[in-house]
């Protein structure tokens, strides 16, 4: 499914984007101001800039879940609807949840 590998993606981007915070800033908190330091300045919005990315990226996962997975809904799509990917998992093609195997 593609969905489930785009997730993934994500998913793998938020962890970088979140090692690269604290590689370069430090902390995975915002710095505290320094009045007149400039290295200070730059790492309070690299931080920034970074953690804008972060919110980003989990907004996009949040869409791309099905609703059955932020919901807790089970599918109700007829059978028609019903496939299987390669890996032997169950999906439905119209909300894109994986269905699971009886």
């Amino acid at each position: 499914m593609a969905v489930k590998k785009a997730i993934s993606s994500i998913d793998l981007l938020i962890q970088e984007k979140k090692e690269f915070r604290t590689k370069v800033v430090g902390s995975e908190e915002l710095p505290p101001l320094i009045q007149g330091d400039i290295i200070n300045r730059f790492d309070r919005a690299m931080w920034s800039m970074l953690q804008g990315d972060i919110e980003w990226l989990q907004a996009i996962k949040r869409q791309l879940l099905p609703d059955q997975h932020r919901t807790k809904i089970v599918c109700r799509h007829p059978k028609k609807d019903h496939d299987t990917d390669g890996s032997g998992q169950k999906y439905c093609m119209n909300c894109n949840a994986n269905l699971p195997s009886l």
